[in-house]
């Protein structure tokens, strides 16, 4: 059997919660203390879309910061999925999504000649007490880009498994796993 495995990046300013969306979905747990990622986290998460479809997420967390715009671009390439991801409470990483999103298209490769798809996450779903970015205005950004839209905590688990289920089942239908034939004469 052929697992198909897919390449999700994980893109957004530093401090958004990225590391602790895939700590959430492979550990199931949340470390409170925050850990900027240096560089490139790469994590395998395997999951199962049914009963007897098994796929591998990679997920490529990418550090936020801008001493790694170099290296961050050479991670885009090959991707099949992208997620802008956003704190609800923190204005200015939302207002950071339009440069991010510019970045990742501007750097995928030109033959592909489609944009990737992708998703608007707002993490941190937990603080709606000091919500600084209204779910109307996260969903009206993900319409532009044509991409769906979920708010999540990975303090709490609230929407993470079911953002990375819709993101495999999604790739699933459109990049099944080739089964290679063997001919005997």
């Amino acid at each position: 059997m052929t697992v198909a495995t897919y390449k999700i990046l994980l893109i957004g300013e530093p401090n958004v919660g990225k590391s602790s969306i895939i700590r959430r979905l492979l550990l199931g747990e949340f470390d409170e203390q925050y850990h900027a990622t240096v560089g490139v986290d790469l994590s395998a998460v395997p999951l199962n879309i049914d009963p007897i479809t098994p796929v591998i997420l990679t997920l490529i967390d990418l550090g936020g910061q801008e001493d790694f715009s170099a290296l961050r671009t050479q991670y885009y390439k090959g991707a099949h999925y992208a997620l802008l991801v956003y704190d609800l409470a923190d204005r200015y990483s939302f207002e950071c999504l339009e440069s991010w999103h510019d970045g990742l298209m501007s750097s995928i490769e030109p033959q592909k000649k489609t944009e990737i798809p992708g998703l608007v996450l707002a993490n941190k779903k937990d603080l709606s007490n000091r919500r600084e970015i209204p779910s109307s205005k996260g969903r009206k950004y993900a319409e532009e880009l044509k991409w769906p839209f979920f708010e999540c905590s990975a303090k709490t688990g609230e929407n993470i498994e079911q953002v990375f289920m819709r993101i495999a089942k999604e790739l699933y239908a459109d990049y099944p796993p080739r089964r290679l034939a063997t001919q005997r004469k």
